[in-house]
């Protein structure tokens, strides 16, 4: 395939502004303020709150921070048009966002929050679509928030997932006996299953963008 005359300007004027060999630390620097910003929203609401309620709630900011923080990569430094840049942004993406995990969890334990399900993985798993979602989702819609509320969308019917699937093992009254309450003791069925389906709906969703960035990298499709 040959690139269009316009696929070709864009091609040169990325390569000339360094847009197709930049380095993760240049796509942290881009992002600086904002990457605060999200390392910071949902540390309030983690340990000013009540320590044996606070873990699910700040969770939810927690993952709604850090899907933000992928979108900002992307406004920045707009869709990677490559694969080697498109590696180096997921590598940015997926740094911030587990430097962020990382500080969470470290003021959730010195705060004391208490969870039935581990802490550490409750807080990885609630930022994981953020990394694999995120950006399929911006590459389709094209709006960050568009992608933001679509992200949740796609995590809340893993939910729903889990709850029909408890509805069908535990029978009717399966709401009454907790089994899809936010508590691991209860509800192993529900929360196994929304995690596992929003884990492996990010992973194929991130492969998917990859493959999308091949098609359409200008520099493969100038090959003929």
């Amino acid at each position: 395939m040959v690139m269009t005359s316009t696929e070709t300007l864009r091609f040169a004027h990325d390569l000339m502004n360094g847009k197709l060999d930049r380095s993760v630390a240049s796509e942290l620097r881009e992002v600086a303020m904002m990457w605060a910003f999200a390392a910071i929203l949902p540390i309030p609401i983690l340990v000013a709150t009540d320590p044996a309620k606070s873990a699910d709630i700040s969770c939810l900011y927690l993952g709604l921070a850090s899907g933000w923080l992928a979108t900002e990569f992307h406004r920045f430094g707009g869709a990677p048009i490559s694969p080697g840049a498109w590696r180096t942004r997921m590598f940015a993406v997926a740094l911030s966002i587990g430097v962020n995990v990382a500080l969470f969890v470290s003021f959730g334990l010195a705060a004391g929050v208490q969870s039935h399900f581990p802490f550490p993985l409750l807080a990885a798993l609630s930022a994981i679509p953020a990394v694999g979602m995120t950006p399929w989702l911006i590459r389709r819609v094209g709006n960050p928030f568009g992608a933001i509320i679509l992200g949740g969308m796609l995590v809340f019917a893993a939910k729903l997932a889990g709850c029909v699937a408890a509805r069908i093992v535990y029978g009717p009254d399966y709401i009454a006996q907790g089994y899809v309450a936010a508590d691991w003791r209860t509800a192993k069925l529900m929360i196994s299953l929304l995690w596992t389906l929003s884990t492996l709906l990010s992973l194929a969703l991130l492969l998917a963008d990859y493959r999308s960035c091949q098609r359409t990298s200008p520099a493969l499709r100038a090959v003929p």
